[in-house]
């Protein structure tokens, strides 16, 4: 939550304080299972922000947890593709991407709850945004395009943030129109999520689409 309203540092240190517990409460796989997903996503904090060798270091232990269920190996491939594509490695991220879905493909019945989430068209949206990261616009747009589809009105910040995606995208091939077209859908859905970084990004595409 902290993350979303673009409060890096607080959540910075809820990541930590998180991963300390863990820690001190015990060494069981499940205890270490759950710890490696908190450092998964204190990595793709570190991305966001641009931290890529940070980034690099925490997948890298993360994915190093003994015995991780297929879920939660899917989880950490996820985030390495986002990694990847921040860090400008575009073959990378397909390696990682393959890793994901393979992962996905294979079901062990351990799955934690905190891995249900990711399905492959949340793979999809991460290997979309990667190469939006990576200023490859056009192969971005197919993952983006089967993102929004896939999400509806039942999850509205899931596809308010493929909207935004897309709409960043389309708008880097130069289609100016179809990305009008996706903020004016987008501006419907902004007051219901409670989201500081969806709103500032709606406002930056809004600004860069109008400008154009």
């Amino acid at each position: 939550m902290c993350f979303d309203a673009r409060q890096h540092p607080q959540a910075q240190r809820i990541y930590h304080t998180g991963m300390r517990l863990a820690r001190e409460t015990g060494t069981s796989l499940t205890t270490r299972h759950a710890t490696a997903n908190l450092v998964a996503s204190t990595a793709y904090q570190a991305a966001w922000l641009g931290h890529h060798n940070d980034a690099a270091a925490l997948l890298d232990i993360a994915a190093r947890t003994p015995d991780l269920p297929s879920a939660a190996a899917a989880v950490i491939a996820d985030r390495r593709v986002y990694a990847a594509g921040r860090r400008n490695d575009p073959d990378a991220v397909l390696r990682f991407r393959d890793e994901a879905l393979g992962h996905l493909g294979s079901p062990d019945e351990r799955t934690p709850w905190w891995a249900t989430w990711l399905t492959k068209d949340s793979v999809d949206a991460a290997t979309g945004r990667a190469y939006l990261a990576c200023d490859q616009p056009t192969r971005a747009v197919p993952f983006l395009r089967s993102r929004v589809e896939a999400t509806g009105p039942d999850y509205p910040r899931d596809h308010l943030h493929a909207m935004l995606d897309l709409a960043d995208t389309v708008h880097q091939c130069g289609d100016g129109d179809q990305a009008r077209e996706l903020l004016d859908q987008a501006e419907g859905l902004i007051g219901t999520v409670s989201s500081q970084r969806m709103v500032h990004r709606f406002d930056t595409l809004s600004s860069a689409v109008a400008a154009a």
